[in-house]
């Protein structure tokens, strides 16, 4: 009886071992370098995902969307059926992967790992103007005061490295050296225009040096400087850029997002702008001690741009959504 309770325990303890075996996991070469459950790789280059030793094999893809929950559905990749399956940042990029395995009687599915996009994403630029010393004659076109200036920003400087800015539509993408749209000697993430001029840039991600991005002619901003009639003297109405010195916390996060410091009192202006540049959500008379709730916010990188209660003073900040 001794031996049968034995083998009978031996048995069920391998059974319950097999089973708490069955747990799959996705492991790349650059999962979790810099997020946990992202892999953020150039879109010239392949990647490949692993899981554990199983009898079978089944890989699925899943769309992102800013959608939360995100609604697309699971579909399962035609022959990928081994242990490896192997993506590319050009078809793969903004998706979610997962894998469905079996072993013995037990099925089960790995936690699901993103593809990401944003790491390098496609350019945008603010423009940051003084009030008063200008006037918007058209969708990206506007008439500036002499002596007066206007700043460009890339929204994203941490993404891009050396920049190339242009006064007028270049000749050619990658631009030539002896293209005289070219601003000569300008290479950082901003630049200040003080002359007329249909402004942009063309940059190179840092993260994949090789992989550069054009800002797109329909993105470039026309300035017409001159002595326009609604120009007023110039002075104390300058709005100033602080950069990344407000206090954001906490940094990531996922619900509630604070900014600033109680000798501030009130912010007039706060918005927050996706990595495209798009405005996502904007307040106005924002209390320091206020939460603004990000919840329904897509995970990734994001600007939150916040101008003081008088508007002279203006800060940008990068904070992250998990």
């Amino acid at each position: 009886m001794k031996t049968n309770l034995i083998f009978f325990a031996v048995v069920l303890f391998g059974i319950l071992n097999i089973k708490a075996q069955c747990n799959p996991t996705v492991t790349s070469p650059r999962l979790g370098l810099v997020y946990q459950d992202k892999i953020l790789f150039c879109n010239t280059e392949n990647e490949v995902l692993s899981t554990q030793t199983y009898s079978n094999y089944q890989w699925y893809k899943q769309q992102w969307t800013w959608q939360t929950p995100n609604t697309n559905p699971w579909v399962a990749i035609p022959g990928a059926t081994s242990q490896q399956l192997t993506i590319n940042g050009y078809d793969d990029q903004l998706y979610y992967f997962k894998v469905a395995v079996t072993e013995g009687d037990c099925t089960a599915e790995s936690p699901a790992i993103m593809a990401d996009g944003y790491v390098y994403g496609l350019p945008s630029m603010i423009s940051t103007f003084t009030p008063g010393t200008y006037e918007e004659i058209g969708p990206g076109e506007f008439n500036i005061c002499t002596g007066a200036s206007v700043k460009f920003d890339n929204t994203f400087p941490a993404v891009y490295g050396i920049h190339t800015w242009f006064k007028c539509f270049p000749g050619n993408i990658p631009p030539s050296a002896n293209d005289p749209c070219i601003i000569s000697g300008v290479t950082g993430d901003s630049y200040t225009a003080t002359e007329s001029g249909e402004y942009g840039f063309y940059a190179c991600t840092e993260y994949c040096p090789d992989q550069c991005e054009f800002l797109g002619t329909n993105s470039f901003v026309k300035l017409n400087f001159g002595e326009w009639d609604f120009c007023k003297s110039l002075g104390t109405g300058e709005i100033k850029t602080k950069g990344n010195n407000l206090k954001v916390y906490p940094n990531p996060t996922v619900q509630f997002l604070y900014i600033g410091k109680e000798s501030d009192k009130i912010y007039k202006e706060v918005s927050i702008i996706d990595m495209t540049g798009r405005l996502i959500l904007k307040k106005n008379d924002h209390k320091y001690n206020e939460p603004i709730d990000v919840s329904s916010l897509a995970p990734g990188n994001y600007m939150i741009i916040s101008k003081s209660s008088d508007g002279k003073n203006e800060f940008k900040n990068k904070f992250i959504k998990k």
